[in-house]
């Protein structure tokens, strides 16, 4: 049992920290505010359906350094997205934060990818990035069960 779920944990840190280097980023939207533009991008390649749920890696950039984790200064980061799109609910795991826009650096901080059963789902406020992104998603990819993008 303990060699099985440490296979799944391999397998999910894998995906979730794949090299953005071999990685066709496709930008979804950006938004801007005073002091930043932020650009949200998905790998079109990883975008799989199952029993209802979308899985995609993301990547989220920024003009201006933003700090976290440790007060370490980052430009963008790249994580695994879950979206149930007839709930309209998003969930994620599994950010590798990079010192530059392009996450192509040595990433500065990395967190665990979690089993998609121990995440907490949220809804989405209208007009905001992330109703952006369930919508070209869900819209482009739909719900099928068990499919493969």
């Amino acid at each position: 049992m303990k060699k099985r779920i440490r296979k799944t944990r391999l397998a999910m840190l894998a995906f979730a920290s794949l090299g953005a280097q071999a990685t066709e980023w496709k930008l979804i939207t950006t938004s801007s505010d005073l002091s930043k533009i932020t650009y949200w991008y998905v790998d079109p390649s990883s975008i799989v359906v199952q029993s209802n749920v979308l899985q995609a890696r993301l990547r989220t950039a920024w003009s201006a350094v933003q700090y976290g984790p440790n007060n370490t200064g980052y430009q963008s980061t790249t994580y695994v997205n879950y979206i149930d799109c007839e709930r309209r609910t998003i969930a994620f795991t599994g950010n590798t934060y990079f010192s530059d826009m392009e996450s192509t650096s040595e990433p500065v901080y990395q967190e665990d990818a979690k089993p998609v059963q121990t995440l907490r789902f949220s809804a989405v406020r209208p007009g905001t990035p992330g109703e952006i992104r369930i919508n070209y998603l869900c819209q482009s990819h739909g719900t099928s069960s068990n499919k493969v993008i």
